[in-house]
C-alpha cells in the first residue's frame, strides 16, 4: 500500500538531511532510518500520533507501509525493524 500521509517524502529514497526535515514536520513524532544503501534511506520508522510505520522504498512503488502499528510499547520498533529486514531480502 502506497503510502502518502507525509507529504514531504520525495519520490525516491530519503537523505539525511531530508530525514532532518522530517522530524521536524508537525505530524511526525519520531522518524528513525532502519535501512541505508549508498547514503540513500531505503528503509523508515516513522510515528505517526499514536501509529508507528514501517516504511520501506521500492523503485516500483515508491514509499511502502510494510508494517503498521499502535504506538508505544518497544517491542513495536523491534517489531518493525524486522518486517522491514524481511521487507528488503524480499526486494533485493
Amino acid at each position: 500500500m502506497p503510502f502518502r500521509d507525509i507529504k514531504s517524502l520525495p519520490d525516491r529514497p530519503l537523505r539525511a538531511a531530508e530525514l532532518d526535515a522530517l522530524r521536524e514536520a508537525d505530524a511526525v513524532v519520531e522518524a528513525a532510518p532502519l535501512g541505508v544503501a549508498d547514503s540513500d534511506i531505503r528503509a523508515l520508522a516513522v510515528q505517526l500520533g499514536e501509529t508507528l510505520y514501517g516504511l520501506g522504498y521500492d523503485e516500483a512503488d515508491g514509499w511502502t507501509v510494510v508494517d503498521e502499528r499502535e504506538a508505544g510499547d518497544p517491542e513495536d520498533l523491534s517489531a518493525v525493524r524486522e518486517a522491514l529486514k524481511e521487507w528488503e531480502a524480499t526486494t533485493e
